[in-house]
């Protein structure tokens, strides 16, 4: 892997702690990169990348840390300070980047960690649900054996006192899950707000490196030939963030008009894998309004009993938004794929739809959506139909 001589301090450390991470796992580069392509697709890893940053060449993004915790966590148990560990060379190496970098690293490391506890409260959430039905399920059957017991002449006094006992007992945990169940509903809520005020701040801080880099090397023009080449070159020279900031200046500054252009360079020029980045950073950055234009199939000959059809990367930026577009955004433009006759290019937003993992609880709520077009990791919805209040007044079961 080289030395990691000529780098300085904080950026041979982070580079250290990847190499000794790696050395842990026991895994080669081919079979890292291959499982993070598989398992953690955020982190957008290839063989070439993991080099750099194994290298000290060059720093990862925040999503490759915690996949790799996660990798080791399967491997064998993960250390909890070794993580900590992991976060602060990783923000130290940013530092030297310069204080706008090491906020977006900070910003980006934040998303995650809200992402992450949202997970988890939805994981207990879920839990929590399952075993009121269990409980409230042995209420009913404590019920009915006390009605037994009532109305058998053989019944004892013990009999009764066990079993109201026992029925109190769960009566209680019932209250004390139902408790459970509203304060962890309304923590989703507020984690919710949380990950949305953070994902505003990295925006506005990815906005404010967009205007510092158009004088700063990134060589913007409104030209789309000239954005086709320059994101070539970059690629070209292994700068890959260059690349991808470029291309994400292009996805969401240009036109709405001249992005049809972007495309048609990147094919002059024989870039296939461009087009699909490209679609990628389109449904992040724009409107449902835009998506709609940019999506609009190609015009037929009215005499032409053939229907209009999508352009390929028109349908790629449709399965993109369902993906990656923010649920608001992809909600609306499916109402306008449907306002506007159609509704049949609804196929590409499901088929992307199927592959998210984010915000599917509110996409769910739009009804937009058939629960069959969703992956099946939406939290289940709350009982509607009313139950006994635990609290209500006690059956009292005597013999006489």
């Amino acid at each position: 892997m080289g030395s990691l001589k000529g780098l300085n301090p904080e950026e041979a450390a982070f580079a250290q702690h990847l190499r000794d991470l790696r050395e842990d796992l026991g895994m080669s580069s081919t079979e890292i990169v291959q499982w993070l392509k598989e398992n953690a697709p955020e982190a957008r890893v290839d063989a070439s990348r993991l080099s750099r940053f194994l290298s000290g060449a060059s720093l990862p993004q925040p999503p490759l840390l915690p996949a790799l915790h996660r990798l080791l966590a399967e491997r064998g148990a993960v250390d909890p300070e070794r993580v900590r560990e992991g976060w602060n060379l990783l923000y130290a190496a940013a530092q030297t980047k310069g204080p706008l970098i090491a906020r977006e690293y900070k910003e980006q490391a934040l998303r995650i960690a809200l992402e992450e506890e949202r997970v988890r409260t939805a994981q207990e959430l879920a839990s929590l649900r399952e075993e009121i039905t269990h409980e409230r399920e042995r209420r009913e059957a404590l019920e009915g054996s006390l009605s037994e017991v009532f109305d058998q002449p053989s019944g004892t006094h013990q009999q009764v006192r066990d079993l109201e006992e026992e029925l109190e007992d769960v009566s209680r945990r019932i209250e004390e899950l139902e408790d459970l169940v509203g304060q962890h509903e309304a923590l989703l809520r507020l984690q919710r707000a949380d990950a949305e005020r953070a994902g505003r701040a990295l925006r506005e801080t990815t906005a404010e490196i967009e205007v510092w880099q158009r004088t700063g090397g990134i060589p913007w023009t409104d030209d789309p030939a000239a954005i086709a080449r320059a994101v070539a070159a970059f690629r070209d020279e292994g700068e890959d963030e260059q690349a991808d900031r470029l291309l994400s200046l292009a996805a969401r500054d240009l036109p709405v008009t001249a992005l049809p252009e972007l495309y048609a360079a990147f094919a002059k020029i024989s870039r296939p894998l461009e087009p699909n980045r490209l679609s990628h950073a389109i449904s992040m950055q724009r409107k449902a309004k835009d998506l709609l234009e940019l999506t609009w199939p190609i015009a037929r000959d009215p005499k032409s009993d053939v229907p209009p059809t999508l352009t390929p990367w028109a349908s790629q930026v449709l399965l993109a938004a369902g993906r990656w577009a923010p649920a608001r955004e992809l909600i609306l433009l499916t109402r306008l794929l449907a306002e506007t006759g159609r509704g049949d290019h609804r196929q590409h937003l499901i088929a992307g739809l199927r592959q998210r993992k984010e915000d599917l609880d509110e996409i769910a709520a739009s009804e937009e959506f058939h629960p069959s077009d969703l992956p099946q990791t939406t939290t289940p919805a709350p009982r509607t139909d009313p139950d006994p209040d635990p609290a209500g007044p006690k059956r009292r079961w005597f013999r006489t």
